[in-house]
């Protein structure tokens, strides 16, 4: 699925979280979102996958007006997209592997093949020894990567991740960006959000800085010295 924001603005209490971003964003991307916390990162998120609506502007799915949906064509639209929480989101009364099975529950997917996923998914970001284990058991990796097991389950087309390296030490981290990446497939459209860039090959930036986007490109030093700026 292709995303693309048309000079987006969201209000959020009258007071507006992002202003006039506009970006294209093709299947298959890989792209960093780069911003401070309070920056507008969650938002656009939100605002791409159909869960807050835009002020003024646009937020167009494969060329059609999200707005313009019936809510039945909305949500059917909105099983195309995975999310990966900040902070996990995982149920502790299920096990690991419940808890990967329950959006494909939700879904509608026949019991056999929702089984076969979750299996799929759990020995792909190694944790198929994990499955029965309850979260509150699991490192805080082992739990990022039952995260990205429950979002890849579901063979979304977009997928969004909100800060999928908070607290995570820089080798933990870089494992858990290898899994994201590798068990993802080649057609998935790839966000992941961060307050400063880490190790991972992701070939475009996004710079939200107070809501507006103040970057779009390759990866690029003088981004690196503004995120510095901004978490000084």
């Amino acid at each position: 699925m292709e995303l693309r924001a048309d000079r987006l603005t969201v209000r959020l209490g009258g007071r507006p979280v992002l202003r006039d971003v506009a970006c294209t964003l093709p299947p298959g991307s890989r792209v960093l979102m780069l911003g401070r916390s309070g920056g507008g990162k969650t938002t656009l998120f939100k605002a791409l996958a159909g869960l807050v609506a835009a002020s003024s502007g646009h937020v167009l799915w494969n060329g059609e007006d999200v707005a313009g949906l019936s809510p039945a064509v909305k949500r059917a639209r909105q099983a195309a997209f995975g999310m990966v929480f900040q902070t996990d989101a995982l149920f502790d009364s299920m096990t690991v592997r419940r808890n990967v099975l329950l959006p494909l529950e939700r879904r509608r997917v026949p019991r056999e093949e929702a089984e076969a996923r979750a299996d799929e998914v759990l020995r792909a970001v190694g944790l198929a020894e994990a499955a029965d284990m309850l979260p509150e058991r699991l490192s805080g990796g082992m739990r990022k990567r039952a995260g990205i097991a429950r979002a890849l389950a579901a063979r979304p087309s977009v997928l969004l991740a909100d800060e999928p390296f908070a607290g995570l030490d820089p080798g933990t981290a870089r494992q858990v960006a290898r899994v994201l990446l590798e068990v993802a497939g080649s057609g998935t459209l790839i966000i992941a959000a961060a307050e400063a860039p880490p190790e991972l090959p992701l070939p475009r930036w996004l710079y939200l800085r107070d809501g507006q986007l103040a970057y779009d490109g390759p990866p690029a030093p003088e981004v690196d010295a503004l995120v510095d700026e901004a978490l000084a």
